[in-house]
């Protein structure tokens, strides 16, 4: 419970805790049906009266909410406000709703003020309505912000992505240098070496070891051309920037995309709460839960189908909306058959545009939820994605240098060297005696398989 008050906290009481755009287009549209309707109902009002009392509160409604959102709850862009505020404001929309449209029928058509028709209403249904839009446009919001941090967390790994691609371009241009002009080079001298020492008779007691030597030198020489090859002819990574995963706009989710049925349910709840209790009673919010969940149960089948098959998506919108209007005016025609009698029930025609509308409404908050949902988890694959692309770069850049430099720097051309040496002294020097000779042949062929041995750990690192 602390946990669930705390997340409607942070969503509810941020940017969105009040704003007039999303009053206009969302509440105000509920309010003004039901004060048209209410007007009706008690007064039998014309509808032309009915619009006139209920536009009166409206606008005073929305002057009073445009003050709100600059004067007490002014810094909502900077931080979260106080939950008693927002509950002010919420709530008090409603009161000043109610009592401007009781004022108005009085002073301008002699109607009672009926302060207790009008006000409970009306400051149930606006003060739940702003709190659960202040809550969705709340968590889409986060949401956003969430995305966008993404979004620069992308770039930051698209841009060491491609620092570490140019580095590994240019890590493999000098190790194919050292390759070609410094390392087979002393190869093939020393390839040449072991012949001459092999065609001389004075050295056929050691044509095994030196024979040994020379298969040696070429499995080296083979796979430096190998290592040489696989840097000429190696992939390198994408560095291409993946899509930018820019937020939409709130206006791209005007046409819904999904059908809600959670959203829809909450949202036929709270009407039939705030608008029934006041008028019916307990029998009038049992009427109206009953009709939610027969809407809810008609629009539950529709919404799988634009989930899962594209090919019949605008029939299934075309039959949810339709069909949830033709189906809650025939149920309000139809409650007293059901043993639902109430004392004042809703005319059909307000209750099935009321229900249409807080699918729709539903529909466009799901859809925003949904598209966010679907960018952040996108963003979240192609972060994971970049970040693996990096570190690969990284082993790579690091197992070229460590190459490079081990070549550079003599690690291998030392080894090679050595053999050299001892195949020079095994040439040159008469007076050495046969022992000498086997030792040195033996410290060379030491020296090859550990230069062999290094070039096999550099050809298993996964260039």
């Amino acid at each position: 419970m602390k946990f669930a008050i705390l997340r409607f906290r942070y969503a509810a009481t941020g940017r969105w805790a009040v704003s007039i755009r999303t009053y206009t287009p969302i509440v105000m549209p509920f309010g003004f049906l039901t004060s048209i309707e209410r007007e009706q109902s008690f007064n039998n009002t014309s509808i032309s009266q009915a619009v006139v009392i209920a536009v009166g509160g409206e606008l005073v409604c929305a002057l009073y909410i445009f003050i709100m959102q600059n004067v007490l709850l002014g810094n909502r862009y900077q931080r979260l406000q106080p939950l008693w505020r927002c509950l002010l404001v919420w709530f008090g929309a409603g009161f000043v709703r109610g009592f401007f449209t009781a004022c108005n029928a009085n002073w301008n058509f002699g109607y009672d003020y009926a302060f207790i028709n009008r006000l409970f209403p009306s400051m149930t249904s606006t003060g739940l309505a702003m709190a659960l839009v202040a809550f969705f446009f709340g968590s889409i919001e986060r949401k956003r912000i969430e995305i966008k941090a993404l979004n620069s967390l992308d770039q930051i790994l698209q841009t060491d992505q491609v620092s570490l691609v140019e580095a590994e371009k240019a890590q493999k241009v000098i190790a194919q240098q050292v390759f070609q002009n410094q390392i087979l080079p002393q190869i093939n001298s020393l390839q040449d070496g072991i012949n001459e020492l092999l065609k001389d008779s004075q050295n056929q007691t050691d044509s095994r070891s030196l024979k040994t030597l020379y298969e040696q030198s070429v499995a080296v020489a083979n796979s430096l051309q190998s290592q040489k090859g696989n840097l000429q002819n190696q992939q390198v990574l994408n560095s291409q920037s993946s899509e930018n995963q820019n937020p939409y706009s709130y206006w791209s989710a005007l046409l819904p995309r999904t059908l809600s049925v959670r959203i829809t349910f909450i949202t036929l709840l709270l009407g039939s709460f705030s608008g029934q209790y006041s008028r019916n009673g307990i029998e009038g919010v049992k009427a109206g839960f009953i009709g939610a969940v027969i809407v809810t149960a008609y629009i539950f089948p529709l919404a799988q189908i634009v989930k899962r098959d594209m090919r019949f998506k605008s029939v299934a919108y075309f039959l949810g909306y339709t069909g949830a209007f033709v189906l809650q005016a025939v149920y309000n025609v139809i409650q007293p058959k059901l043993l639902l009698v109430l004392d004042n029930p809703y005319a059909p025609w307000y209750s099935a545009i009321k229900t249409t509308y807080g699918l729709y409404i539903a529909s466009v908050i799901a859809s925003m939820l949904v598209l966010l949902q679907g960018s952040f988890k996108n963003l979240i694959e192609s972060g994971a994605q970049l970040e693996k692309n990096v570190e690969i770069l990284h082993l790579q850049n690091l197992a070229l240098a460590q190459s490079t430099t081990e070549s550079q720097f003599g690690t291998l051309q030392g080894k090679i060297s050595g053999v050299s040496m001892a195949l020079h002294l095994m040439s040159t020097m008469e007076s050495i005696d046969q022992k000498r000779k086997t030792e040195l042949l033996s410290g060379a062929s030491q020296l090859l398989k550990e230069s062999l041995n290094s070039l096999k750990i550099m050809k298993e690192v996964k260039l």
